[in-house]
């Protein structure tokens, strides 16, 4: 009886284990796919503040600039426009300069200008190349003014941090899938001999790994749900501590976020028990002692 009761301890605290260890590895896993997920809204949230200062012709009637503004929120690329008049953008001017310049002139020199944000996705060196050259050929426009380094920067530093991320993404999903499998592989290894015992009396294969999967299954559930719940604790201190880090983040992501934690849970559980199993279920009598 007491030996009974010892082993069952025993098998509670490896199912245990197993548990915190899955969700311990898939926290981790979550915090850095956070850190993707802000990257790329990152990434987003810079290509969509290009700006590109089309400055209109000074006898430009108020009409054709309404027309020129409207045929531009209907372009592919245009994410938002801004119509800055001649006084507005004097205004701005002499806050920046801390001086009236137009006294100084005697009449404003700046022209009206519409303020042009691109989508993310045409953000691109080429594309914006290809854009300033159709707007500069356009007889309402006197000049196009955009810094090309900004963009070509982004685009440079982007492609650095992606291929830093996936990096070490690849390196940490690889140790998640060894750490989590070797746990299960230990919590398997104290049944060896009963796996043995029922392929010997004529059990199937599947017959035996039935159980095991569905114990697995649940470490799984429950590992990635411990996961996600320490996930969300993490985004609350965050939330309280550095609100500005969820600045980029929208719920969709977070779901897709936690959608991906339960899915690699079971994934990682159920494939890691099939093999320790199947494992065992090859071995002879004299390696299982050895094992």
């Amino acid at each position: 009886m007491s030996t009974d009761r010892h082993n069952k301890a025993r098998t509670q605290s490896a199912g245990v284990g197993t548990v915190i260890g899955i969700a311990l590895v898939l926290f981790m896993l979550g915090v850095l796919g956070f850190l993707v997920l802000n990257a790329q809204a990152l990434e987003r949230y810079f290509k969509e503040n290009v700006r590109v200062e089309l400055f209109l012709k000074r006898d430009l009637k108020e009409v054709d600039v309404m027309q020129f503004r409207k045929e531009l929120d209907t372009q592919p690329y245009t994410f938002e426009t801004r119509y800055v008049t001649a006084d507005q953008a004097a205004e701005q001017l002499k806050q920046d300069l801390g001086e009236d310049f137009i006294g100084v002139l005697g009449s404003n020199p700046l022209l009206p200008s519409v303020e042009l944000r691109l989508k993310a996705d045409h953000a691109q060196p080429d594309s914006l190349k290809w854009i300033v050259e159709q707007l500069e050929g356009d007889q309402r426009v006197q000049e196009v003014a955009y810094n090309a380094a900004v963009v070509e920067n982004i685009d440079a530093n982007v492609g650095r941090l992606s291929l830093f991320v996936l990096g070490f993404s690849v390196l940490l999903l690889i140790i998640a899938i060894a750490l989590i499998n070797n746990t299960i592989r230990l919590a398997i290894y104290s049944k060896r001999f009963l796996i043995r015992t029922m392929h010997l009396v004529g059990a199937t294969q599947w017959f035996i790994k039935k159980p095991f999967l569905g114990q697995s299954f649940w470490q799984g559930v429950i590992g990635s749900v411990l996961a996600i719940g320490l996930l969300v604790g993490l985004l609350q201190l965050v939330k309280h501590y550095m609100p500005d880090m969820l600045a980029f983040t929208d719920m969709r992501s977070l779901a897709m976020l936690f959608g991906a934690v339960l899915v690699l849970g079971l994934l990682i559980s159920l494939i890691s028990t099939w093999f320790a199993v199947r494992r065992y279920l090859r071995m002879n009598s004299e390696d299982l002692h050895w094992s």
